[in-house]
């Protein structure tokens, strides 16, 4: 689902104006910039050293880096994901799609492609810095692989679920801003006491520990004796969550496409009737 967006991304015009537009933005190359800075500094802070922070029976270095990638990203996802990529701030989606020369399907499809190669780039920045913590944690390339797969997924899955509230509340801007902050304090903090499966932290540092202990519950698999790691289903929550916010998205757009043309008409047959004589 989450590559779904993806699909003739290329040839979409909301893609390509979109990316150029990135391409040209200093502000969100400088939140790369930063966004590693800190990153890098967590590696050295949490690096083993001999008496300082010498903890070698679990990969804490590689789960403190992961655990501070993903809350800093997921940030980034829900705040970028809230925010307008493409046309004027302050042009309502409604009169942007009176103007675009586009289908409301080609719209969400290129604006969430979009926001999910935003995503990837972020995610990009730390894959280098996963695979040296990984190194001096003795972690495996495959827990380094699911690792990097929770990242992704899930700061993706967030990235869906702001842009859809986007869609939905960007007359509110206060609304807009409370909810997406709440909802991120939800999936980041309170998730981990209330919901565990739906933390990603948790999820990440359950698929370094999984062999050594079990931070999430895992699920049975009925007539097998085999037990389905919490983090999988971690990652089939945030899966369903892209989903149904892709389509909540996509029904939103449609219906403000509606609306527009619908007073467009409305507007072109009151001209007419003004023009006509009495």
């Amino acid at each position: 689902m989450l590559m779904m967006p993806f699909r003739h991304a290329w040839r979409n015009a909301i893609f390509q104006g979109a990316v150029e537009t990135f391409g040209r933005d200093a502000v969100r190359w400088s939140h790369g910039l930063n966004y590693l800075i800190i990153l890098a500094v967590v590696l050295f802070i949490t690096w083993p050293k001999e008496a300082f922070l010498a903890l070698r029976d679990l990969p804490f270095t590689y789960n403190a880096l992961g655990g501070a990638a993903l809350v800093l990203l997921s940030y980034v996802s829900f705040s970028q994901g809230s925010r307008k990529s493409v046309g004027e701030e302050r042009m309502s989606l409604r009169d942007w799609l009176m103007l675009a020369p586009v289908s409301a399907d080609t719209f969400t499809r290129g604006y969430l492609a979009f926001g999910l190669l935003e995503c990837v780039f972020y995610w990009g920045l730390i894959l280098p810095l996963l695979v040296m913590a990984a190194g001096v944690s003795g972690e495996s390339l495959s827990h380094v692989a699911a690792g990097a797969a929770i990242i992704l997924v899930c700061t993706g899955s967030y990235r869906i679920l702001a842009t859809a509230l986007l869609f939905c509340l960007e007359r509110d801007e206060f609304v807009l801003y409370l909810v997406v902050r709440l909802l991120y304090v939800f999936w980041i903090l309170v998730s981990g006491f209330s919901v565990p499966l739906c933390n990603p932290v948790l999820a990440f540092v359950d698929a370094s520990l999984w062999h050594h202990r079990h931070p999430l519950p895992g699920w049975p698999l009925p007539g097998v004796d085999v037990e389905v790691p919490g983090w999988i289903l971690t990652l089939g929550v945030h899966l369903l969550l892209a989903m149904l916010f892709f389509i909540i998205a996509i029904i939103r757009v449609r219906w403000i496409r509606r609306r527009a043309e619908q007073l467009g008409l409305a507007m072109q047959e009151e001209n007419h009737g003004g023009l006509s004589p009495s």
